[in-house]
């Protein structure tokens, strides 16, 4: 119960000068409470500047820069509290670059964009990588995922990820099957042992079965627009970039993804599933030189034996990894709805300020030592801004010897993405015009 001493204390600090109200809001970490300062008076909200909402913005939503445009604070606050309200996977992510490009045999299916699409048939499986060196693949945050069968993308999803994942992978990796052909064909009336359908199921399996009849285009069960697998060399190390993402990341005031979890899946029935590697995040958008230059594959390759003995084991903070990454604290993350071998960690701390930053690193128990490896989910323990990762595959798994390979290694990694939300800038709408299933 508020008392009297604490109404006149209140209205002596809103009887303060606004630019030492401005001052105060300075010291305000949580954008919920610079809502309520604000709503106080008419001129506490009139003293919190564009400048001052800026500052508790980026507290709020790990290190989170507002675009200039951005003039009205509060509002800002109220759009980003209500997509954090409804945070989950965020989509969006699309492959930049990567220095391992797909194996030869299957290129249109396996190339790196496959990584972070959420898509269980889809799968990132590079060609051989004799020399065993880090392998890494660059994404980009385009806010551009929702349109892909606009707000029902989330919800078919899930419900495919829900699913027998196995049976799904293995009846439509080999194809360019879009999202809405899988759906349909999973649950429509032509499935297999299909149910009755009912509520948003069948609306949506309708809607498709709709499109599709009325197609102008001669395969509209394929990708399409981004989706579609795109790519060029770009110098003789083996680079490979899909130029269309290269020119919509350099547009100016990007949007960002604030990360509040990661995930991890590792492939199902390949032969060199990825075991261990780090997650750079980008406060950036990241560039084709970012993967070309070496400098993050020197990093993941100095790191590598650390990493790798990562388990169980490991404790909360190991000083290994502190050592590997300077001025930073390792925080071991809890692993959401399992329990396995698995090793997870975010970085916390190092220069706030730095373009490209260690996220975290992961590693997964060898898999002839356990009967099965689930997906790995964890919670971060600090959310973080993110305008693109870089994935930076260290050790594989290699049942390649047994098999047809003769040993040679390559890369095989289903899915690496962020639980979150999103903030899109005035003038950066979420999707790229040609963006479409």
């Amino acid at each position: 119960m508020r008392t009297r001493s604490d109404a006149a204390r209140q209205r002596s600090l809103l009887k303060l000068p606004e630019d030492c109200i401005r001052h105060v809001a300075l010291f305000i970490d949580r954008d919920v409470h610079g809502a309520r300062f604000a709503l106080t008076s008419r001129r506490v909200m009139r003293s919190l500047t564009s400048t001052v909402w800026a500052k508790i913005l980026k507290a709020t939503h790990g290190g989170l820069k507002i675009a200039a445009a951005e003039t009205d604070g509060l509002r800002v606050a109220a759009r980003l509290a209500a997509a954090r309200a409804d945070r989950g996977p965020v989509d969006g992510f699309w492959a930049l670059a990567t220095s391992c490009g797909a194996a030869p045999y299957a290129q249109q299916q396996y190339w790196a964009d496959a990584l972070f699409r959420r898509e269980p048939w889809r799968i990132y499986c590079s060609r051989s990588n004799p020399g065993g060196e880090p392998v890494l693949c660059a994404t980009a945050f385009l806010a551009g995922g929702e349109d892909e069968e606009g707000p029902d993308r989330r919800y078919m999803l899930d419900r495919l990820e829900a699913d027998n994942r196995a049976y799904i992978q293995e009846s439509f990796r080999k194809g360019r099957s879009n999202l809405a052909y899988v759906f349909e064909d999973v649950y429509g009336r032509n499935a297999p042992n299909a149910s009755p359908l009912t509520g948003r199921t069948l609306r949506i399996c309708q809607e498709i079965a709709r499109r599709f009849d009325n197609a102008q285009l001669d395969n509209p069960w394929f990708r399409s627009g981004l989706s579609e697998t795109v790519y060029e060399a770009r110098g003789d190390n083996g680079v490979q970039v899909d130029p269309r993402v290269e020119a919509l990341a350099a547009r100016a005031h990007p949007a960002t993804a604030i990360a509040t979890g990661i995930t991890i899946r590792r492939a199902l029935n390949f032969t060199c599933p990825a075991r261990c590697g780090i997650i750079y995040g980008f406060r950036r958008p990241p560039r084709v030189s970012d993967i070309s230059d070496g400098r993050l594959k020197d990093l993941a390759a100095a790191a590598a034996p650390t990493i790798c003995e990562l388990g169980p084991l490991s404790g909360d903070s190991p000083n290994a990894l502190k050592d590997c990454f300077e001025d930073t604290e390792p925080v071991r993350l809890s692993l959401r709805g399992v329990f396995c071998a698995c090793a997870c960690y975010q970085i916390v701390g190092g220069d706030q300020d730095a373009e490209v930053f260690p996220l975290a690193v992961f590693s997964f128990p060898i898999r002839s030592q356990v009967q099965e490896i689930p997906d790995m989910r964890a919670t971060l323990a600090v959310p973080v801004a993110i305008q693109g990762m870089v994935v930076a595959v260290v050790e594989v798994d290699n049942h390649g010897d047994e098999l047809w390979n003769e040993g040679e290694a390559n890369v095989d990694l289903e899915y690496v993405g962020i639980e979150g939300y999103a903030y899109v800038p005035p003038g950066h709408e979420p999707v790229p015009p040609d963006h479409r299933l």
